[in-house]
């Protein structure tokens, strides 16, 4: 009598689990997909991606060369405030080696460091103290400089360029 009674106890017990599981899965269910739900329109409305790259191409690690433009001083322009302003800049191009035009690229930057540093000295020129000193201006720069290069070049072989120094004074 007893085993039938713990038997009854157990069966009841697992009828309970399965009632109250059914109901973790129509009560948490719903909710979960709202908040999901809410989190891509929020997503959505600020303009975010979950999964971007910035628009950048992506290149293997093994293809990657990078080019060091030596530190050098560039003047800003005047801000109207009577003060010398300058900005002391290095960069370091990323080259695709699996592009076409690698070996040429490479070849012309070797000796045409000065030339390079020459495009960015023109688009940093165009900017004042004020302006150089905020971030979103600096990754304008850079996009402005890596065009500038890919246009001088005729290449889409520079895929990045990012400053190794950037000083403000």
């Amino acid at each position: 009598m007893k085993k039938n009674l713990i038997t009854v106890i157990i069966l009841a017990l697992c009828v309970v689990n399965l009632i109250l599981n059914v109901m973790l899965v129509f009560v948490c269910m719903p909710s979960a997909k709202k908040t999901n739900n809410l989190i891509s329109e929020i997503a959505s409305v600020l303009n975010l991606e979950l999964e971007s790259n910035d628009g950048q191409p992506t290149v293997e690690l093994k293809n990657i060369a990078t080019y060091n433009v030596e530190a050098q001083v560039v003047n800003l322009k005047d801000d109207g405030s009577g003060d010398k302003h300058y900005v002391q800049m290095g960069m370091t191009l990323e080259l695709d080696k699996s592009s076409k035009e690698y070996d040429d690229l490479n070849a012309v930057l070797t000796d045409a460091q000065g030339a390079v540093f020459d495009e960015a000295r023109n688009v940093v020129q165009n900017y004042t103290y004020a302006e150089v000193d905020d971030q979103e201006t600096q990754e304008k720069i850079k996009k402005q400089i890596l065009d500038a290069l890919q246009k001088k070049y005729g290449t889409q072989c520079i895929y990045r360029l990012s400053f190794s120094k950037f000083t403000i004074q």
